[in-house]
């Protein structure tokens, strides 16, 4: 009799995390409605949770404030973002193509959302703290690292002979990307196309270098 007590039981749990996912799909839907609607810094963490029929105080038990909660909105789906792009870069053998794969998939993922993009980039700088900053950090440094193993199979084989690390040179490379994005979501609707074709116009002057003559470095 206990034993089938508790296999009664069994199922308790997976009505919880049922429970809990669709809380967080309601918080996420109506923290990106208000924050489109009413603009970020307008909205008020107790209109979220009123938007999303839940408790106020629940609330912060999946964010540890409004920014934490503007990355919640991004968080499991950049994970997805970031592993499809390390796959399509994979797919293609010269370098300048397989950075563009791999850019390409998170200009797609941002031109979805573009006011919303704009916003998390906005208050992407020194994130580190809240309850979404380690995943989001995490997905980052996933980034970057995907970056380092691109660079350095391409020094291996000799389709890049700089001789910086590829630590250096994945950091110089994520930086063009940032930048680039950051320019592109900055138009009222981004024309996915043309932000992609400057993209590689940046990426191949990162590759390519300045060409440098006598006087335009030192050493």
């Amino acid at each position: 009799m206990a034993r089938h007590a508790s296999i009664a039981t069994l199922p308790a749990p997976g009505l919880r995390e049922r429970n809990k996912a669709e809380k967080l799909q309601r918080i996420r839907a109506a923290a990106s409605t208000l924050f489109i609607e009413r603009g970020y810094d307008d909205t008020t963490m107790r209109e979220i949770a009123q938007r999303a029929d839940i408790g106020f105080g629940t609330l912060f038990t999946y964010a540890s404030d409004k920014r934490d909660l503007l990355f919640l909105i991004f968080n499991d789906e950049l994970e997805d973002v970031v592993s499809d792009a390390t796959r399509s870069a994979q797919k293609q053998d010269v370098f300048l193509e397989q950075l563009l794969a791999f850019f390409r998939c998170f200009y797609r993922f941002f031109a979805r959302q573009p006011a919303l993009s704009r916003l998390v980039l906005r208050e992407l700088t020194f994130y580190v703290e809240g309850k979404q900053a380690e995943q989001f950090q995490k997905s980052r440094e996933t980034l970057l690292q995907s970056l380092v193993v691109l660079t350095a199979q391409a020094q291996a084989d000799g389709r890049i002979a700089s001789r910086e690390t590829p630590a250096i040179l994945a950091r110089a490379l994520l930086s063009a990307y940032t930048g680039e994005l950051r320019y592109w979501l900055g138009d009222d609707a981004p024309d996915l196309k043309a932000g992609l074709a400057q993209l590689r116009r940046m990426l191949r002057l990162q590759i390519e270098g300045f060409a440098p003559r006598p006087g335009a470095i030192e050493g």
